[in-house]
């Protein structure tokens, strides 16, 4: 898994979907101060899934968007440890 293309791969793959998740935490709090239709928690939701959660957190916090609402954060939280899950198994199962 030291591969440099793999690994290269996994980081662009990971700048694109928290970029994506940028974008749609932007879009959602644009929305919201314009009182216009908001984007679905649940596709939040899937772009934490896909790996877009670092960017997807950092934009919350820094948009202080959705910081307040408890239980959209827990399951944010359990997204991004699915993927991470699936990438920890990823890794076991290549050695």
């Amino acid at each position: 898994m030291s591969d440099p293309v793999f690994l290269g791969a996994a980081a662009g793959y990971l700048v694109l979907a928290s970029a994506w998740s940028v974008g749609l935490v932007w879009w959602d709090k644009r929305q919201a101060r314009l009182g216009r239709r908001r984007i679905r928690e649940r596709t939040l939701l899937l772009s934490a899934i896909v790996g877009g959660f670092p960017g997807g957190i950092w934009a919350m916090r820094r948009l202080r968007h959705k910081t307040v609402k408890s239980s959209f954060i827990w399951r944010y939280a359990l997204a991004s440890l699915a993927h991470l899950s699936g990438w920890a198994m990823t890794l076991w199962l290549a050695v």
